[in-house]
């Protein structure tokens, strides 16, 4: 077993104490892990301001959207001809009488 020095015969040092860290290099460390930090913050930013890209693709109708096409165009077409029907039947017929 190994030999215990008791208490009281610790030999007491005068210079830093082997393993501890002394108020200059807790210094030096808190700067690095601040710069550490602010570098990839910056490099967070500068992935997230880049555009995303935007890719349009091109095809053809399908069936069923060229039916509605020519539904809405047949419908639009025969909507403005009978509106304009009306009016050109019925205003010349209105008649303002003043008193």
């Amino acid at each position: 077993m190994e030999e215990q020095i008791p208490s009281s015969q610790i030999p007491q040092q005068s210079g830093p104490i082997p393993g501890t860290i002394t108020p200059e290099q807790l210094e030096m460390m808190k700067a690095r892990a601040r710069e550490a930090a602010v570098r990839t913050t910056l490099e967070q930013r500068q992935q997230q301001m880049v555009p995303p890209q935007v890719v349009y693709v091109r095809r053809n109708f399908t069936v069923a959207e060229l039916i509605l096409v020519v539904l809405l165009s047949c419908g639009l077409v025969t909507a403005v001809q009978v509106g304009w029907n009306f009016a050109a039947k019925t205003l010349p017929r209105i008649e303002i009488k003043v008193k």
